[in-house]
């Protein structure tokens, strides 16, 4: 008698542990990456949050959990006396980027959605983001790369 009711605990509680896996709510939890491959400062701010900024060369690390956007500004870079970047750049490049990240799925949308019947959404837009790339290397990250900005060393 004792060997059932063993099997019956073991089993009630494989049930429920299947039953709450299947009622928990469909979120996402990617980390994705925020690369700045120009000469400029890149400023970012996801939701509406605190900015970062990710210096020429480096790159940033970003949660997306849930459906959002990412506002991002690159800055000409003035050089400091000792060729540092310092504050202070005038505006550069801008673009405010539109993501979703359901279940296993975290990507940036863009364009109008022309080839989403063909491909789904987040692969090919007609939207120019330039001088920005979006999902690459990654579905989810975002590429400055180097663009002919104006800059000069008195920006």
């Amino acid at each position: 008698m004792m060997f059932t009711r063993s099997a019956c605990a073991r089993t009630l509680m494989a049930s429920t542990v299947i039953v709450v896996g299947w009622t928990s709510t469909a979120s996402a939890d990617c980390l994705r990456r925020v690369y700045n491959r120009s000469a400029a400062v890149l400023v970012a701010s996801q939701d509406g949050g605190p900015a970062f900024v990710v210096k020429p060369g480096r790159f940033a690390t970003v949660r997306l959990s849930q459906p959002g956007h990412v506002d991002l500004t690159a800055y000409c870079a003035p050089l400091g006396r000792l060729g540092q970047s310092v504050a202070g750049g005038r505006e550069a490049a801008k673009i405010h980027l539109e993501y979703e990240a359901v279940l296993d799925r975290c990507y940036m949308k863009f364009g109008d959605g022309f080839f989403q019947p063909d491909l789904g959404p987040g692969f090919v837009g007609t939207k120019d983001t330039a001088p920005f790339t979006v999902n690459n290397p990654n579905q989810g990250d975002i590429v400055l790369g180097p663009f002919n900005a104006e800059c000069t060393g008195q920006n």
